[in-house]
């Protein structure tokens, strides 16, 4: 899948730019094409949209959740954008709510790309099949026990450490969409 390896830490990436697999493009398979075109912009493009709230039972317990942490000025922001309806930026979110709330051992906001690029640089990972049309897309690296969730435009919404179950059939895996 990959050509150029390059070490970083104990994960790599490569200089190479992925793209859909020949084979994919030859099936016509359209659901398949839209999925690996989805995989290649999610791992060559680190975009983590905007996130919005509204009032709501999800917005209150995103609040909530952050609540015991108000007291440190990141969060005190994240709190105060949340309540002005204001859009928060995604990448930001998913890292403090990983830290603080989910006490992931994350030592800094760009661990969350290592980790969506090792779920996706991994070609025995595994690609979940989607629930409707419309349904994000769910990425399981077993190799690295990691999640990583993008959806149809190939915008990142998540990514966190995950056991790998109770996470729906096996559509494709990710060697067999992208080189």
């Amino acid at each position: 899948m990959l050509d150029q390896w390059q070490r970083v830490g104990d994960w790599a990436h490569t200089t190479a730019m992925p793209h859909v697999h020949p084979d994919v493009l030859r099936s016509g398979d359209a659901a398949a094409i839209q999925a690996a075109e989805a995989l290649v912009k999610a791992l060559t493009v680190p975009n983590w949209g905007t996130k919005t709230f509204q009032a709501g039972n999800k917005t209150r317990q995103t609040l909530s959740d952050f609540a015991p942490f108000a007291n440190l000025p990141e969060i005190k922001k994240l709190i105060d954008e949340i309540q002005r309806r204001e859009p928060v930026d995604g990448f930001l979110f998913h890292y403090l709510k990983r830290v603080y709330v989910e006490r992931e051992a994350l030592t800094s906001p760009d661990d969350l790309n290592r980790w969506f690029e090792q779920a996706l640089n991994d070609p025995q990972a595994r690609l979940i099949q989607p629930k409707s049309a419309t349904s994000r897309y769910l990425v399981y690296s077993d190799r690295h026990q990691l999640l990583a969730v993008f959806d149809r435009s190939g915008e990142r919404v998540s990514v966190h450490k995950h056991n790998g179950n109770a996470l729906g059939d096996v559509w494709k895996i990710v060697a067999n969409l992208i080189l």
